[in-house]
């Protein structure tokens, strides 16, 4: 019987319900039968023990610290360190693992890449001692790493006291002296098999290369050499295999799934800043940990017979429960619908109902702690948050290697001066030159961010940093205005950077507007406004924060001009 045919004994009773309930008290929003059900907590399962740890980053790509001007800045190389050691602090042996592009992330901070050089080597040397110093077991690196050569990076990796692994990879030439064929850097492994904790940990290698700078690398199928080498390190007695791959999520899949033998694959070169969650396989479990050093992966082991790992994370339950109360929420408000549409058959909501029955059982089996079966694993995911512990020998070490990038490029960059603007094209003159006229809007200008971007380098020994300079200077590598070692009064975010090179303007005031911009377009602020270094950037948001009386809003008026209209 559909609800078009109609039951009006049915509906009279549904309506004498309906009213009784509200009479007692029920919600007028749509009946109990409509109320979203909380979500139950999640009860954590406990592993019988824990034989190992792992401690997972990914994708590191030579970040040092976050860009301090995100609303929320994750990581930190001395927030990691602090991180590690804690991980560290108890009885549970404990293995340090990294995957994907480690020393460089290829930005070319406005200058060319041999210029970039120092700086960006020097910070890869700092991430080598630092990774050095917590007892990283290994590392798969990726492209980038090759950016400088195989040369350096050979000096790299003799310089860490870790492993680089990846199999089967052969370097055609190095970028240093391209006429040389180059072996594969002298760094680079296949394999290596730690004991920890009296467990032998088999540890692979695999990075699928590609031509960066020049540098030509060929791999091997890295089926074929996951293959091999997995097989190598359990001959040579490994009780468990984790595979450190830098490839495409297909083929890291496939490996995980179809080579026998390996129990975990540690995924780099996702450049993703969400953690993902440990992904079965069916053989091989994935992991992932973020980027840019933002959070630690923390993997409890309980080992047991040989076999699929259970997955008993309550970071895994917990998202599973949230996907299906989602999904039970919008069938939810749909059944309400449904009830609501004369077309649709009273048999269809009945069937619907019990199919959300069917869910919200799930999601109570779900948070309920299972028992836990060897192997078995328990992940989660430390965010590096702003009020993460930082160590303190790091944080010197950070702070040593920003002064001394500061110095040196001071010296490095004093001949780099701003290429001269065209005859006949304006120039950069400064914000101190547009309030001559703009009075109002130079002291209002002054108490923003912008009027003070500058110094907030100064402050942090980083003004002539290439990370960082070219957002916070007016005019950065611009014809007639500045560059890193020549800024003069083109010191802060001015005026110029938004209205454009203004010394037409300021010769001519009276005259047309020539090359001056009333309004900055979307484009212009997106240079810095980024997603990396200004997450919560929406220009019509920003834009209506940067209008002030006589900056786009009517002047305030005087006020003996105010008590003369009174």
């Amino acid at each position: 019987m559909s609800i078009a045919s109609g039951s009006r004994r049915a509906m009279l009773v549904g309506l004498v319900s309906l009213i009784a309930l509200t009479l007692a008290g029920a919600s007028c929003s749509g009946g109990a039968r409509e109320t979203t059900p909380s979500a139950p907590e999640v009860a954590e399962a406990r592993l019988p023990r824990t034989d190992l740890r792992l401690l997972v980053v990914t994708d590191m790509m030579g970040y040092l610290e976050p860009c301090g001007c995100t609303s929320r800045p994750l990581g930190g190389i001395d927030r990691l360190a602090a991180a590690v050691r804690a991980q560290r602090s108890g009885d549970v042996p404990t293995l340090f693992l990294a995957a994907g592009d480690l020393f460089f992330d290829g930005t070319s901070h406005g200058v060319e890449a041999a210029e970039a050089a120092t700086q960006e080597i020097w910070k890869a040397e700092t991430i080598a001692d630092v990774l050095g110093g917590l007892q990283l077991a290994a590392a798969v690196p990726g492209p980038l790493d090759l950016r400088f050569g195989a040369r350096t990076f050979d000096a790299l990796a003799e310089r860490a006291s870790f492993p680089l692994l990846a199999a089967g990879v052969q370097i055609a030439r190095d970028a240093a002296d391209p006429s040389t064929p180059a072996a594969a850097p002298r760094a680079l492994q296949s394999r290596v098999v730690r004991e920890v904790g009296g467990v032998r940990v088999g540890i692979v290698g695999l990075s699928e290369m590609t031509d960066v700078a020049g540098v030509i690398a060929s791999e091997t199928d890295l089926m074929e050499a996951a293959r091999r080498e997995v097989a190598a390190v359990r001959s040579e007695g490994a009780q468990l295999v984790v595979v450190l791959a830098r490839a495409q999520r297909r083929t890291v899949r496939r490996i995980a799934s179809d080579v026998e033998g390996i129990d975990f694959v540690v995924q780099g070169g996702l450049d993703t800043a969400e953690p993902h969650l440990p992904a079965d396989t069916g053989a091989a479990t994935i992991l992932h940990a973020s980027h840019h050093g933002q959070g630690l992966l923390v993997v409890d082991l309980a080992r047991g017979e040989r076999g699929v790992w259970m997955d008993a994370s309550t970071w895994t339950r917990t998202a599973e429960r949230d996907r299906l109360r989602a999904e039970a929420d919008t069938l939810r408000a749909r059944i309400g619908e449904w009830e609501r549409d004369p077309n649709v058959s009273e048999a269809d909501v009945v069937q619907q109902r019990a199919r959300l029955a069917e869910l919200e059982e799930r999601i109570r089996a779900v948070t309920r702690a299972p028992e836990v079966v060897t192997p078995a694993f328990a992940a989660r995911f430390v965010e590096l948050a702003p009020e993460a512990e930082r160590d303190a020998t790091t944080t010197g070490v950070l702070d040593r290697y920003f002064r001394r990038v500061n110095e040196h490029n001071r010296e490095a960059f004093a001949s780099l001066v701003p290429r001269p603007a065209p005859e006949g094209q304006p120039s950069y003159v400064g914000t101190q030159a547009c309030g001559s006229c703009h009075a109002e809007e130079l002291a209002w200008w002054r108490t923003t961010m912008h009027g003070q971007a500058y110094r907030t380098l100064q402050e942090r020994h980083k003004e002539y940093n290439l990370s960082c300079v070219g957002c916070h200077v007016t005019g950065y590598n611009q014809p007639g205005g500045s560059t890193v070692a020549h800024v003069g009064p083109l010191q802060d975010v001015g005026c110029e950077n938004c209205h454009g090179p203004g010394s037409q303007h300021v010769a001519d005031p009276q005259g047309a507007l020539v090359n001056v911009r009333l309004d900055a377009p979307e484009e212009v602020c997106v240079r810095c406004h980024n997603t990396e270094h200004s997450d919560r950037f929406h220009y019509p948001t920003y834009r209506r924060m940067m209008m002030a009386p006589g900056h786009g809003m009517p002047s305030a008026p005087a006020q003996g001009a105010a008590a003369e209209g009174s």
